[in-house]
């Protein structure tokens, strides 16, 4: 949840102890952490070992990096700093105020500085600070008062107390109130509103309005101006932070639109009815991430989007989980919800996502708001009213009749489960070659019975045993009519790998322009359409249920929202497309080349057809900025063999230290005018790959007790073999990036 809280207090005041045992260690940015990946431990002139303070410029640039990046996904953080005087203060404060977070500081210093000094002396020698630098902060505490919109908590106030229960949302017992009604997603609809609150509201009830109060519907202004009317002032109303809120978010604080439906459509609508940025803060003030609650014995849970489960700790769930969801919009929130709280007395509503068209009560225990309000479906309202002896439980559904007409590939559309035509399919003769193959694999899956992949197998590759049928068979996947469900590229090699890819003979090959593109340094995502689950199909490799394709679904739905899954359904569906991505997760699969956040990068939208055949650059380019994703990069162009052949030279003569733009990376995809494809890995990448089997072989080494491999035959592999020998067992099972910038660090 939106809660930043601030350590303060001198070194060994007891900050990080005090992280330690309020399990707050998740959470923490440290920015002594990153004085250590940046600048490492060196020598101060008396001769002490200590943290290197030479880049402080950079080193609270990436802590102000992180902080934005993990606030604007609502995560509870700590800052595990000294924060001495007001101006320390700036930086998280005005982040704050832009992610509308609720400030805390846990105020350290009132520990008596004797104290801090003997246990700044007991400290790891790289870590103590001279005794000067802890005088000077208590002299700054006595000097400076706390800023004034900050929550300081007095480290004497919580002995035995567990910060995080203070941060913990309060569950409201509603029971003096005759009914507890629960409104669903309004989407700027306010006909449906009007009818529900003809008699105006009741002070023996109890309002939660579940959020997305505006976009799409063509009656913004008569809802934003029911909200400053009768959702703020009241105190029988609560009102819940919903994904569309974000954008009367960045309204209120002045910032641009992100979203095209907000600047073409909503905003225009609010300026006519001279909504200001005030009152957008007073609306949003009212908003809560979560809301629970209890009513004659009943154990609610309201959120936006839905969860699986109630957490053991709200606070600690980042908002985004409560805005958006957990899982993706095609998860079956509801169900999972009623299957883990049985029997618990708990009972969640929840709108955002319901592209199954359940019922209001969805599962047992779980009800569904969402209706698709905007485009003429319904207004949801769930009720729990008090009867003589038990509580009943009332939903209603009230018609939209003022609507725009739904656009194409917006959430909830249904694509029709036709047949995709013959065009669409492999042919019954390429389809025996395939499964007759003895380099073919075929693979059936529990959660797509009717979807089967062919691939080529592990002896293909480590054979080298290609032929124009076993090429074509990655990331194939059909249904049990032959339709094409999702697909990849054919398979292609490494510069040198195979005789047509050796420099000897791309001389007389290749028809020239030549192009290369950014290799990126994840691994393959798959987007195709399952026509008869009449739905999105996530795949990673040969399989949608792996973890990777899990994390691929994940990170694309992350990254394109809901208006991305709905325009992916129809670009890929109607368009009879697969969109092959690189997806690159730095924290669940690392690889060689460093990336700041999981992300996914559009490489070719490929038609579903048995003929190979993609779109180009530019609708390429297109698609991503629909869906809101990155798309590949292009690298250099070559004429004419000369210049090729000429840039092959010159980074193999750079070696390790050829860069692309600054950067190192993985390395190239060469495509020629016909089409022919392959791959060119640079140097960089190699070493470090080179460097990560040598890691392998020394874990190895040391779990069987056996001699330590010799050092490698180069300069920098044996001095990082060096390096490697003398970490501790738990440091090899840090990644080969981690363990890299440690090395060039030290």
């Amino acid at each position: 949840m939106r809660h930043l809280i601030i350590m303060c207090g001198a070194p060994g005041a007891g900050k990080s102890t005090f992280i330690e045992q309020q399990g707050l260690r998740p959470f923490t940015i440290s920015p002594d952490e990153f004085r250590l990946r940046l600048g490492g431990i060196v020598m101060s002139p008396s001769g002490e070992m200590t943290v290197n303070h030479a880049h402080e410029k950079r080193v609270w640039a990436e802590v102000e990096d992180v902080l934005d990046f993990k606030m604007g996904q609502g995560q509870l953080v700590v800052i595990d700093a000294t924060f001495q005087k007001p101006g320390d203060f700036t930086l998280p404060v005005r982040l704050a105020e832009r992610h509308m977070y609720e400030v805390w500081c846990v105020d350290f210093s009132g520990v008596p500085k004797e104290l801090a000094l003997e246990r700044n002396r007991l400290r790891e020698a790289y870590k103590v600070v001279p005794d000067q630098v802890i005088e000077t902060a208590y002299e700054r505490f006595a000097r400076h008062p706390m800023p004034k919109n900050v929550t300081r908590i007095a480290t004497a106030d919580l002995e035995g107390e567990q910060f995080l229960d203070r941060l913990e949302p309060k569950m409201r017992d509603l029971s003096s109130y005759r009914e507890v009604m629960h409104i669903g997603d309004l989407q700027g609809c306010y006909a449906p509103v009007e009818e529900l609150f003809a008699d105006g509201f009741k002070d023996d009830t109890y309002y939660i309005f579940i959020g997305d109060l505006l976009d799409r519907g063509i009656q913004n202004g008569e809802v934003i101006r029911f909200a400053m009317r009768e959702i703020v002032p009241r105190d029988n109303v609560a009102f819940i932070y919903g994904n569309h809120e974000y954008h009367i978010q960045r309204f209120a604080k002045n910032l641009d639109p992100v979203s095209r439906e907000f600047k073409f459509n909503t905003l225009p609508q609010l300026e006519a009815v001279k909504f200001t940025r005030k009152e957008a803060n007073a609306l949003l003030a009212k908003a809560d991430d979560a809301f629970t609650y209890t009513f004659r014995g009943h154990k609610m849970l309201v959120t936006h989007a839905g969860l699986s489960r109630v957490p053991d700790r709200l606070a600690t769930l980042a908002g985004l989980q409560f805005w958006k969801g957990t899982g993706t919009y095609d998860d079956p929130v509801d169900q999972t919800f009623s299957d883990l709280m049985a029997g618990t007395g708990w009972m969640q509503v929840h709108g955002h996502r319901n592209s199954n068209k359940l019922p209001v009560e969805a599962a047992p225990g779980s009800f569904n708001l969402e209706a698709e309000i905007e485009f003429g479906g319904q207004l949801r309202v769930m009720s729990l009213i008090a009867g003589k002896n038990r509580v009943e439980i009332e939903t209603r559904e009230i018609e939209n009749k003022v609507f725009r007409k739904k656009a194409k590939g917006r959430r909830g559309d249904s694509i029709s489960a036709s047949d995709p035509g013959e065009r669409g399919k492999v042919s019954e003769k390429l389809l025996t070659e395939l499964e007759g193959h003895s380099l073919v694999r075929a693979k059936s899956f529990t959660t797509h019975p009717h979807i089967r992949s062919l691939n080529f197998t592990t002896k293909a590759f480590k054979s080298g045993q290609w032929d124009d049928v076993n090429i074509m068979a990655r990331g194939l996947f059909i249904a049990d009519d032959r339709a094409i469900v999702a697909r990849s590229y054919p398979k292609f090699f490494n510069l040198e790998e195979r005789p047509e890819t050796q420099m000897r003979n791309l001389r007389n090959r290749l028809q020239f322009p030549l192009k290369m593109w950014v290799k990126e340094n994840g691994y393959l995502g798959i987007l195709g359409w399952d026509h008869i689950g009449d739905e999105l199909f996530f795949a990673s490799k040969s399989t949608p249920e792996s973890e990777f394709a899990g994390w691929f679904r994940e990170i694309f739905t992350s990254e394109a929202g809901d208006r991305g899954l709905s325009r992916a359904r129809d670009i890929v569906g109607k368009r009879n497309l697969s969109l092959v991505f690189e997806v690159n997760d730095p924290v669940r699969d690392p690889h060689m080349i460093a990336y700041d956040t999981a992300h996914v990068v559009l490489l070719d939208a490929i038609r579903r057809e048995e003929k190979y055949a993609r779109l180009d650059y530019q609708e390429l380019k297109q698609i991503a900025s629909v869906l809101g994703v990155r798309v590949k990069q292009p690298g250099p162009t070559f004429a004419q063999w000369k210049d090729f052949e000429g840039w092959c030279k010159s980074i193999e003569a750079q070696g390790r230290y050829y860069q692309w733009r600054n950067e190192h990376i993985e390395g190239f995809v060469a495509e020629d005018l016909a089409g022919f494809h392959f791959k060119i890995k640079l140097d960089f990448y190699s070493f470090w790959k080179w460097m990560r089997g040598h890691r392998d072989k020394i874990r190895r080494a040391r779990e069987k007790d056996q001699p330590l491999p010799a050092p490698p035959d180069d300069d920098l592999a044996a001095d990082f073999h060096e390096w490697l020998i003398v970490q501790p067992d738990e440091a090899l099972e840090r990644d080969i990036i981690q363990l890299r910038q440690e090395f060039e660090g030290q």
